[in-house]
């Protein structure tokens, strides 16, 4: 009875010692596991908020037109000329933007000041000229340009033997222009045209 007795006193003394022993390595790991999520969850804000602020930052900023600022030599504009391109004075109150390696291909540009010419009577001016390149066909409306920068717009064009002739007619700050752009198929300039003729600007004197 005594062996048994001291038996079990010496197997309960031994069970609580193991368990003493084990009790700070499991608390251990357990806090350092804790300790390893917490910081990992407290990165992720961060690099969220670095993050938002760059896409923000680059959003805010605007593109530079394109090529290089140029004045009229005889009217009251100003306008961005792409590489390629030349401005020149064509003749009074007319200039002439035409493509370098073919001076064929080429847009004339025509700035009025307010009052000095009616908007239809420049657009019926412009239709005009466009059914003189071709008799045969009926001027259509070109549609497929942005024309939020200007505060009033209408354009068309007709085919040639060339190309495509196009005629545009807008009113913006404190001109009207009409531009007549001359196109060939071999070259495909229309829109280079219609991106710097978007660009004219009036000249403050």
């Amino acid at each position: 009875m005594k062996k048994n007795l001291l038996f079990l006193s010496s197997f309960l003394t031994i069970g609580v010692l193991l368990t003493a022993c084990g009790t700070p390595d499991t608390a251990v790991e357990e806090d350092t596991g804790t300790t390893s999520e917490e910081d990992t969850n407290d990165n992720v804000p961060t690099e969220e908020a670095a993050e938002e602020t760059t896409d923000t930052s680059d959003s805010s900023e605007e593109a530079e037109p394109a090529g290089t600022l140029t004045q009229s030599e005889e009217q009251n504009y100003e306008l961005y000329v792409l590489d390629g391109y030349d401005l020149t004075a064509e003749e009074p109150k007319k200039d002439a933007l035409y493509a370098i390696d073919n001076s064929a291909v080429f847009m004339r540009i025509e700035a009025f000041a307010p009052g000095e010419v009616d908007f239809a009577a420049a657009e019926e001016n412009m239709k005009q000229t466009l059914q003189a390149v071709n008799p045969d066909e009926e001027p259509t409306e070109v549609m497929d340009f942005d024309r939020a920068v200007f505060e009033q717009v209408t354009a068309y064009e007709v085919p040639s033997t060339e190309g495509t002739v196009t005629g545009i007619v807008f009113e913006k700050e404190d001109l009207l222009v009409r531009l007549t752009l001359f196109d060939d198929s071999t070259v495909n300039a229309t829109e280079d045209f219609i991106v710097m003729g978007s660009s004219i600007e009036h000249l403050e004197q």
